[in-house]
């Protein structure tokens, strides 16, 4: 009688199994804007779903010609009703970097609020990004072509450099 306790209650938990980001696997995969560095800026961000109610990301950014100046950012974000707010304060900068995050169908609007989120003159992370694959990766490749895995490797334990 215990075994089939056991095993029932070892049937009734597996579905529990992986719900932990039911609610933000929506969310998860690759998000892009601008397909021509040449003609414009252009960016990717690829969204990891974390947990039920919060996303981690790494967007990628470059102005485009003639300076091709970069950015890039890897964060958590809060998700409440397909929106959420990302904050991080850079070193002893005045102010901070501030992105709303507005996720509908099939596409990411990123708004700046606070624009000193540490990237290269003129690089902006606003923007409408179409999403281009709806399978999230279990990594990012960082400037530095470093693989860094989103469940191992939480932001605040990347950005401590």
């Amino acid at each position: 009688m215990k075994q089939i306790i056991i095993s029932g209650l070892l049937i009734l938990s597996i579905p529990c199994i992986g719900q932990t980001v039911t609610k933000t696997l929506k969310y998860g995969g690759t998000y892009t804007y601008g397909g021509n560095v040449e003609k414009g800026r252009i960016g990717t961000i690829y969204i990891y779903p974390e947990t039920d109610s919060t996303i981690l990301f790494y967007i990628d950014l470059n102005r485009g010609a003639p300076s091709y100046n970069t950015g890039y950012l890897y964060g958590r974000v809060i998700i409440k009703n397909d929106n959420g707010t990302f904050y991080t304060k850079i070193d002893l900068a005045e102010n901070g970097c501030k992105l709303i995050f507005k996720f509908s169908r099939n596409k990411l609007t990123i708004q700046s609020i606070e624009v000193n989120c540490g990237f290269g003159g003129l690089v902006y992370a606003d923007g409408e990004f179409k999403k281009i694959s709806k399978k999230p990766l279990d990594y990012f490749e960082d400037v530095e072509g470093k693989k860094v895995y989103f469940k191992t490797t939480k932001p605040e334990d990347y950005n401590k450099d």
